[in-house]
């Protein structure tokens, strides 16, 4: 048996919702929390850097990145048993246009239920739950754009809610630069029994900078529904093993937190060959225990031919993930030495 009252404490402090007169505050704050172990280490900073399938929950034109067919799973423990389970797929349909699905789910098991006394009465389970699909495709000129329709799912004992929104990124690409822009949870709201529930706006912008191919720094402002504008930060390093498998470190920082639930450090790692990739991410909530993340994914399938577009520049090229680093390096060098012939002339 568990009792609600920590994991109602434990969403209480990360989220920090906002209660408004006339209604139940804001639905569902699990919405909030990091979705994967590589953006739960960069400090959630995922809207312009996240290039994979988990990417979807953060900013849809991200998932416009696969080269190739891609399935991720990930999960994580939380205080008092609560676990938290996220599965997504992206699919290249052509050469400029992806489609995507995801889950996002939030399962407490079994839980003491009290009467107002706090006595023992029984117990109970609680879920909620998030489906979502959508496309995401280029606009031009290192310009793509994303959206996703979204069903959601709340119950908590004997009671339940269902709603509808939507989501929607831009990614801009320019040289070693990302820049991204996107809105979660558009629209709707839960509606269980007489009370109504807002659900939390995330609004988010970001950008990232890849350094000599083998560093990403990024950083990301998060307006979390009703909540004060957070900022995120992160860094990745990349280690090329052998040609087929490079390893990943990542540390991470978001401001925002409430005074018994962390600094906001988070780290992490990861071991990547051409179609299987394993990310682990570490986050300290102080009092409230830390959390571990672990993340499996898949590629598969045929590559994306002719992407981006032979006439676009460079500059907004998709970085290739299947090439190893070292490779990415020597055409990088490559090009730098091609620029330094024509300003020669």
């Amino acid at each position: 048996m568990r009792n609600w009252r920590g994991a109602a404490l434990l969403v209480a402090l990360l989220s920090r919702p906002a209660f408004h007169g006339g209604t139940g505050g804001e639905a569902m704050p699990f919405l909030k929390i990091d979705a994967g172990a590589r953006a739960a280490a960069l400090g959630g900073s995922y809207c312009a850097s996240g290039d994979d399938a988990l990417s979807v929950f953060y900013n849809p034109a991200g998932s416009s990145m696969a080269m190739r067919k891609e399935a991720a799973f990930s999960h994580s423990e939380w205080l008092q048993g609560i676990r938290h389970e996220v599965l997504a797929y992206v699919q290249p349909l052509s050469r400029t246009a992806t489609v995507f699905s995801g889950a996002n789910l939030l399962l407490s098991g079994e839980m003491d239920q009290l009467n107002a006394a706090g006595v023992r009465t029984g117990t109970f389970d609680s879920r909620d739950a998030v489906f979502l699909s959508g496309i995401s495709g280029s606009l031009g000129r290192g310009i793509y754009g994303g959206a996703a329709v979204k069903a959601l799912y709340q119950k908590a004992d004997a009671e339940s809610a269902y709603s509808w929104a939507g989501d929607l990124g831009l990614l801009m690409l320019h040289g070693k630069y990302r820049y991204g822009l996107s809105a979660a949870n558009i629209g709707g709201k839960l509606e269980l029994g007489s009370t109504s529930f807002d659900l939390p706006l995330i609004l988010r912008a970001g950008a990232a900078r890849l350094i000599r191919e083998q560093f990403w720094v990024m950083a990301d402002v998060v307006k979390n529904g009703a909540g004060d504008a957070t900022l995120g930060t992160g860094a990745e390093a990349e280690f090329e093993l052998n040609r087929e498998e490079s390893f990943f470190i990542r540390a991470g920082y978001r401001n925002g937190r409430s005074a018994n639930a962390g600094s906001g450090f988070s780290c992490g790692g990861g071991l990547h060959n051409k179609d299987l990739r394993l990310d682990y991410a570490f986050s300290p909530y102080g009092d409230l225990g830390t959390t571990h993340r672990f993340t499996l994914s898949f590629t598969f399938g045929k590559k994306r031919s002719e992407f981006p577009l032979k006439a676009y520049s460079s500059d907004y090229m998709v970085p290739d993930k299947d090439v190893p680093l070292s490779k990415r390096k020597e055409k990088a060098e490559e090009k730098r030495k091609n620029t330094l012939r024509e300003f020669s002339w």
